[in-house]
């Protein structure tokens, strides 16, 4: 049997991260859960290699659009798909530029987590 896919989940918001880890971990992955954009850079330099990763677009210091320049100056991670979470104007207004491989609307439900995320299993 292979390893569950790791799941790199990027948000402020402490509500968003338990329910995203409860949500994901019944759908057969395994959680990284972090609160801020800068710690989820430290943890990929750091040698972190997850299947795919959640990230919040609003967040403090480094927003998601920062991230994802950061994200894809790593050569060992610039494939990582990468599912953008955010309110539908944020998603609206950002999501050409984030260039991501899958959108989720918040608030979140574990129906459309399951949608965002079953491709990636």
């Amino acid at each position: 049997m292979s390893e569950a896919p790791l799941l790199l989940v990027v948000d402020d918001d402490p509500s968003v991260l338990l329910l995203v880890d409860v949500l994901a971990e019944q759908m057969g992955f395994r959680v990284k859960a972090v609160s801020s954009g800068l710690q989820a850079l430290e943890h990929l330099r750091d040698g972190l290699q997850p299947h795919v990763i959640l990230l919040d677009i609003m967040m403090e210091r480094i927003d998601g659009l920062t991230f994802m320049n950061h994200l894809r100056e790593m050569p060992t991670l610039e494939s990582t798909p990468v599912v953008a979470m955010s309110t539908a104007a944020v998603l609206e207004r950002y999501g050409e530029q984030l260039k991501v491989s899958g959108t989720l609307l918040k608030p979140i439900t574990q129906a459309t987590l399951s949608h965002a995320l079953e491709r990636f299993r």
